[in-house]
């Protein structure tokens, strides 16, 4: 939805400064209720649980790339005071900030730093892979203390894409529908980037895909929500899914997530006609007079 992604936009600009109730209302332009619901629908969380994720995110990489006192990144952030901070802080992180601080450092100084950006589970793919790179980010970060990253390097052509993703075998999901969705960056995208997610029968045929092509990120965003809805149907083999980032530019990636939803919620199969009717019509060929 637009006005997620937006709002979500506007809580960037605002992570650092006490946000009320009233300003979401005028900025959102539903009732704070309304919105909080429509909010956590789509999100999977709650809207001040979401802004208090990002503000111990964003104290946790000012904690590692600078020597600002551990007071002054607690009110910075709109904490009463350190104490409450550092509870808060040790439930996200399992570590008081100030152990937190040391031991990120001595990790990011260590030798085999190899070792830190390995990304299990991921692999990289495209037209030519090799003019892209993928690493995980320490420094840019939605939540917790790395990001997954894509990135172009040198001269890229315009049709040329790279992706980072992940295949699993589909037999859990087999007869439901399920949304796919992450938070998404993106630095200088020439072309476009998206989530997308491709089911593929036993048979090696695709069933269902959506790469976000009708709806692409391009140029350079702030953290996003999105998502991707398909029905995995009962002689599906695998499920693949990723970031794709076609052309030149960076994209960022944290927070995956794969849930089943029920009916209700429309899938964005794109091999599925946009005007394709819910049912059968002019069975009977007659023509049709008004009175």
């Amino acid at each position: 939805m637009n006005i997620i992604q937006e709002t979500l936009n506007w809580l960037e600009t605002k992570i650092d400064e006490s946000i009320k109730n009233e300003e979401i209302v005028q900025f959102t332009g539903y009732s704070f209720y309304h919105f909080h619901r429509m909010f956590q629908e789509h999100v999977g969380m709650s809207l001040h649980e979401y802004v208090r994720q990002r503000r111990i995110t964003s104290a946790a990489t000012k904690l590692i790339y600078s020597d600002t006192r551990i007071l002054d990144i607690a009110f910075s952030y709109q904490f009463e005071s350190q104490e409450a901070f550092t509870r808060a802080f040790r439930k996200v992180y399992g570590l008081p900030p100030g152990k937190y601080r040391r031991l990120m450092r001595t990790l990011l100084q260590e030798e085999n730093q190899q070792e830190v950006e390995k990304m299990e589970g991921w692999f990289l793919s495209g037209t030519n892979s090799e003019r892209y790179e993928m690493r995980r980010d320490l420094e840019n970060v939605l939540k917790g203390n790395a990001s997954g990253q894509l990135r172009s390097k040198g001269q890229v052509m315009q049709d040329e894409f790279g992706t980072v993703m992940q295949q699993f075998n589909a037999k859990e999901w087999l007869g439901k529908r399920v949304k796919l969705s992450c938070f998404i960056q993106t630095k200088d995208v020439e072309n476009s980037a998206g989530l997308w997610m491709r089911v593929d029968g036993k048979d090696g045929d695709t069933l269902q895909f959506d790469n976000m092509q009708n709806r692409p990120i391009k140029g350079t965003t702030a953290w996003n929500h999105y998502c991707v809805i398909l029905d995995i149907p009962v002689n599906a083999g695998a499920i693949y899914f990723g970031v794709m980032l076609q052309g030149a530019g960076e994209v960022w990636m944290d927070e995956f997530t794969l849930v089943e939803v029920d009916e209700k919620t429309p899938s964005t199969n794109m091999m599925m006609p946009e005007n394709m009717p819910n049912k059968p019509v002019n069975l009977n060929f007659e023509l049709e007079f008004e009175m």
